[in-house]
């Protein structure tokens, strides 16, 4: 059993890897087209670290282990807001732009709320099943097009500049091959993650949804842990926000809406109560921002998402 964690490290380290030279090749190659910091910024980076959950969830969806696709991306918007966010906002309060708590925010919660909703559509109506489908995806893949349109204008309007992590204006060949290099590595190690986690859970036992929820969930989600906790003790607390809550859109709409496509996704053991766990994480921050220390968090709402987190482990962990 200690082998497959070894090899779920190595795909960690794998996607996480690739996703960074991915970036750093792409942005260089962006740089040469005259596309603007902010513009690399927004779509690049914002891809970039939402790499991880995305190669896992499409190889888990491809293989038939839809359980731990959608655990993935609820796990990991999860993990985003109550973890990586309540770590980072209890190192330093974390000042929230007023257009995050607007309209990013919001928009992401959105997101969990409209995935709720089609994957629990059984509900509103007898002769559904439990499943989001392929059109399913397909709707959430307009809502990242509607989302990305917004960023875009948002960029071309916007007088402040968001810089990408230095990288050098390497040559177009090295470009080329880091980010070919990039797109393997996510290959590789998301094959490997989602290979492992499942052998793990059959031979413990424990549900595949499990797994995702938390296992593969926090493996993902190293690169926003990695910016946002790194933003945090630099100062920088508008881009460990932004990080978190752009991440958390990239996941339900683009990742969750792309894995659909591929292939119909049957709840199995993902509970109503994982999604309200995620919508109420959601709900809490917005609330925080705007109700309770508006436009900041402070040391006690971080202290309330991480406690948050460690209930709901605590829960994940008596199911098995």
């Amino acid at each position: 059993m200690f082998y497959p964690l070894i090899l779920i490290a190595v795909g960690v380290f794998s996607v996480s890897f690739g996703a960074r030279i991915l970036v750093g090749g792409a942005s260089s190659l962006a740089k040469r087209w005259k596309v603007s910091d902010l513009v690399i910024g927004l779509t690049v980076v914002a891809f970039g670290t939402s790499a991880p959950e995305l190669t896992v969830s499409l190889f888990a969806a491809g293989s038939g282990a839809a359980d731990v696709a959608l655990g993935n991306v609820i796990g990991s918007n999860i993990v985003n807001i109550c973890l990586i966010l309540g770590v980072s906002a209890w190192i330093t309060p974390l000042v929230v732009h007023r257009n995050t708590v607007w309209k990013e925010i919001p928009l992401s919660l959105l997101g969990i709320l409209v995935a709720f909703v089609i994957a629990y559509d059984s509900l509103f109506n007898d002769t559904a099943d439990s499943v989001i489908s392929q059109g399913d995806g397909w709707v959430l893949l307009a809502f990242f097009v509607i989302y990305m349109a917004y960023m875009l204008d948002l960029a071309r309007n916007s007088s402040e500049n968001i810089h990408t992590e230095e990288s050098g204006q390497y040559p177009v060949w090295q470009a080329a091959s880091m980010t070919l290099g990039g797109l393997l590595g996510l290959s590789f190690g998301g094959q490997v993650i989602v290979e492992n986690a499942v052998f793990i859970a059959r031979q413990m036992g424990i549900s595949e949804a499990v797994i995702g929820l938390t296992l593969v969930s926090i493996g993902t989600s190293i690169p926003e842990l990695a910016t946002s906790i790194t933003a945090a003790l630099q100062r920088k607390t508008d881009i460990a926000v932004g990080n978190i809550v752009g991440s958390n859109i990239f996941n339900t709409f683009l990742i969750l809406g792309l894995s659909a496509s591929v292939s119909p996704i049957p709840l199995g053991t993902i509970t109503m109560l994982d999604f309200a766990v995620c919508i109420a994480a959601t709900l809490l921050l917005f609330i925080s921002c705007f109700i309770f220390t508006p436009g900041t968090i402070f040391r006690k709402e971080a202290g309330i998402l991480i406690l948050l987190y460690v209930g709901y482990l605590a829960f994940l962990l008596a199911r098995i």
